[in-house]
């Protein structure tokens, strides 16, 4: 993001609210640009002797945004709220302020037999050699099955370094994930060898690189974009013939991390362990702050009710009493 300055009579404000949102682990990445988008809104719509927010104009924002509308009513809020005790007037916009509210988002959670579809499609992922993007198909396959087979984040995976690989011992170290956590994530013996044949294969097309170096690198040896890994995405689905209905309907990259968590859960429920125990492991594993965040990622799927049903049938099955229609 750029170094540009705020601009608007609420500048200083601005950047301390940056500051303090990154102090306590947030990225803030995306959120920059709709601050930057909202500076330049108020820097010719507040007074400047008397730099209020006020009912009126925060109205005016919303109504001129448009296009993402509940993420840029969400962080003028949060920025209300943080000024407001400077300045009392400051008007903080309600949950739900004209009618603007965040739809919740059901993830898609692949079966297992989709699962194994889309694994043997990354395994397999081909594109057409491309002069500027000829490592594309071999990173972007190993990408994709970073994020289903260890459950990682998008911007974990892009983010991952040389030297975050200790691949003779089968594990990855995450540096500064969400809410600024790192972690170590242990990885099964055919995902650690596919890592190893991706690095083996860019050391041949790029030549020795520095430890900091991305193990990923796009054009330049710089991070790949998420954009470009979304549309291979696509293409991997296609050749899993696992269906995309579209936007906010079909399969997300991130569903892929839902996808790890409820498949571990099945896994666990048919080896009878005790959820309750290998629950705090998942959050651990996942890099979640709280068992909360682990829960979130709990979806019933058919494979899933069908491991509970027969769990629990065969536990309790022969106290419980069939009746037939006579």
């Amino acid at each position: 993001m750029s170094e540009e300055t705020f601009m608007s009579p609420l500048a200083s404000q601005v950047q301390r609210f940056l500051q303090f949102k990154r102090a306590v682990g947030c990225r803030y990445e995306a959120e920059e640009g709709q601050l930057r988008i909202m500076d330049r809104f108020l820097a010719s719509h507040l007074n400047p002797r008397d730099p209020v927010i006020t009912d009126d104009i925060i109205r005016t924002y919303v109504t001129l945004t448009g296009k993402n509308a509940v993420t840029r009513l969400t962080v003028l809020r949060q920025f209300c709220r943080f000024i407001v005790l400077e300045e009392p007037r400051t008007f903080i916009p309600p949950r739900g302020f004209l009618g603007i509210r965040k739809t919740p988002f059901v993830p898609h959670i692949l079966t297992r037999n989709e699962g194994r579809k889309f694994v043997k499609a990354c395994f397999s992922f081909r594109l057409l050699p491309r002069r500027r993007a000829p490592l594309r198909a071999m990173l972007h396959g190993t990408m994709l099955l970073l994020l289903y087979l260890a459950g990682l984040r998008v911007g974990e995976v892009l983010s991952l370094r040389l030297e975050d690989a200790d691949l003779s011992n089968g594990v990855i170290r995450v540096q500064r994930g969400k809410f600024g956590k790192s972690r170590l994530v242990p990885l099964a013996r055919d995902l650690t060898d596919r890592l190893e044949q991706c690095r083996l294969f860019v050391d041949r097309s790029l030549g020795v690189r520095p430890p900091d170096a991305c193990f990923f690198p796009g054009l330049r040896g710089s991070r790949y974009h998420r954009d470009a890994l979304w549309k291979s995405f696509q293409k991997v689905l296609a050749e899993a013939n696992i269906p995309y209905v579209g936007t906010r309907k079909g399969l997300r990259l991130h569903d892929l991390r839902h996808a790890y968590a409820v498949h571990r859960m099945m896994t666990w429920y048919e080896q009878g362990a005790d959820i309750g125990a290998q629950l705090p492991i998942l959050a651990t594993y996942m890099g979640h702050v709280g068992l909360s965040s682990s829960q979130y990622y709990l979806r019933l799927t058919e494979d899933v009710l069908e491991g509970v049903v027969n769990r629990y049938q065969n536990r309790f099955g022969h106290l419980i009493e069939e009746r037939r229609a006579e």
